[in-house]
């Protein structure tokens, strides 16, 4: 299965169009390495699709400094490099949902801000 689940810090956000006009959502997610002091990124993007506005959503709801748990996709992009005949490869993130999270302390965990509020 090429799933992923994330929960991290939204570092940095940008919406953006294609020509055609699909709206896609790129963030950088910040996750803290385990026993460590640490953090790295991971580059995710969000696309809107025929049945929701994902990328919209997101974009509208979210902001940097925010946590957010996100399920997705991951997919490997092979491409030649200009100034090389070797194939490279990259992976991508691609997210289909995010859900806003928050630091619960009683609970000791991150719980969906929906959750919260009930």
């Amino acid at each position: 299965m090429n799933s992923f689940e994330l929960l991290g810090r939204i570092n940095w956000i940008k919406i953006q169009y294609t020509e055609s006009g699909t709206c896609y959502t790129k963030i950088i997610l910040g996750k803290k390495k385990p026993n460590s002091d640490e953090y790295e990124g991971f580059p995710i993007t969000f696309f809107n699709t025929r049945n929701d506005n994902t990328a919209e959503k997101l974009a509208e709801q979210c902001k940097v400094g925010d946590y957010i748990r996100i399920k997705g996709k991951l997919g490997i992009n092979r491409f030649a490099s200009k100034n090389d005949d070797k194939v490279q490869q990259k992976i991508d993130l691609t997210g289909w949902t995010f859900t806003q999270v928050a630091w619960d302390s009683e609970q000791n965990k991150y719980v969906d801000v929906t959750e919260q509020a009930a």
